[in-house]
């Protein structure tokens, strides 16, 4: 089902929603060549004048990079792939507005909640598009922590 995205006419926050917490928490958790690279942060976009959603508490980067304390040596962009599936399959009980998968070739792709499906660039869109080790994740920050936990719980985390 198709809802609106509402991502850029959000106002900026103070911190991160519990709402994105929870999801990034039980990602990394279900997931664990996923790691949290930023969430909150009070910038504009990259290259651009606009703010970045991830401002407004909204939006976080995981990263699926090996380092010695994160992620895992192999596999990890299989995982991201499978927790995107997991996000796009389970996205209304979620809140998800969109997915930016930047390690797609070769530019990437991005899911968004107001198309329901992916679509996948043919020309650089989005910096880093093609060649990034990072999944970038955005919900309406509607959701209470506790039906975030019972998505995972329901699909067996």
């Amino acid at each position: 089902m198709t809802r609106p995205y509402t991502g850029d006419s959000r106002p900026v926050a103070r911190k991160e929603t519990p709402h994105l917490r929870a999801l990034v928490d039980n990602l990394c958790m279900m997931f664990p060549a996923l790691w949290d690279n930023g969430t909150w942060g009070i910038r504009n976009k990259r290259g651009k004048k606009e703010t970045s959603v991830h401002a407004k508490g909204t939006a976080a980067d995981l990263s699926y990079r090996f380092m010695k304390t994160k992620g895992v040596r192999f596999g990890g962009r299989r995982q991201a792939v499978r927790a995107m599936d997991f996000l796009v399959a389970n996205a209304d009980d979620l809140g998800m507005e969109m997915i930016i998968d930047y390690g797609y070739k070769p530019y990437g792709r991005a899911w968004r909640c107001d198309r329901n499906s992916w679509v996948v660039y043919d020309k650089p869109t989005v910096e880093m598009g093609g060649v990034g080790d990072w999944i970038h994740i955005e919900v309406d920050g509607k959701k209470k922590p506790l039906q975030v936990n019972l998505v995972f719980m329901e699909n067996g985390h």
